[in-house]
């Protein structure tokens, strides 16, 4: 049977994609995710597999992986972690991932350049923890872009869109991983 590792397992997209894939498909699922243990339950006990981790723990990732054909990553917030991720999938001998990644306008490299000089400590602290997040979202999706890994990228909204559509773009987001699931799986 095929093996799926959802990172991020505990958050709304990671339950989402999770309940999905328990009913749509016959593939075990390896849910990873800090104090998983504690946030999850397993719905079915043959299929899945629960692993507290941190994105960060090299060692604990690459076990994590063992067996699996496809890695699921749904945050790409700190790019430290991202690389752990790709250095581990390495390791594991994993070469399919599936990734959110930011919304499309900021996938540009000229995105990334504005953020990088877009560093100004005068700014509001809630704007710059927000630059900060968009900075560490592009350098992510580039180091994962630039990886030898097999990648199929889902697109975050822009915060409008994700405003205006409240929950359902967290499960169009993870339909959308469904359908890139079975197109790797064909």
């Amino acid at each position: 049977m095929k093996q799926l590792a959802i990172l991020g397992a505990a958050g709304t997209i990671g339950q989402l994609t999770r309940k999905k894939i328990l009913e749509r498909t016959n593939l075990s699922l390896v849910l990873y995710a800090r104090r998983a243990k504690e946030r999850l339950q397993s719905a079915d006990p043959e299929r899945e597999t629960i692993i507290d981790g941190d994105f960060l723990d090299l060692g604990r990732l690459v076990r994590a992986f063992q067996g699996c054909q496809y890695v699921c990553l749904t945050d790409i917030h700190d790019s430290r972690a991202t690389l752990r991720v790709i250095e581990a999938m390495k390791l594991a001998g994993v070469k399919k991932l599936i990734s959110i990644a930011p919304e499309r306008n900021l996938c540009q490299p000229e995105a990334l350049k504005q953020l990088a000089t877009s560093s100004d400590l005068s700014l509001p602290p809630k704007t710059h923890q927000l630059l900060l997040q968009q900075k560490n979202r592009l350098m992510s999706y580039h180091l994962i872009a630039g990886s030898e890994l097999i990648v199929s990228f889902v697109h975050l909204p822009s915060e409008k869109e994700r405003m205006a559509q409240r929950n359902a773009w967290q499960k169009a987001i993870a339909d959308e991983i469904l359908a890139i699931f079975h197109g790797c799986a064909a």
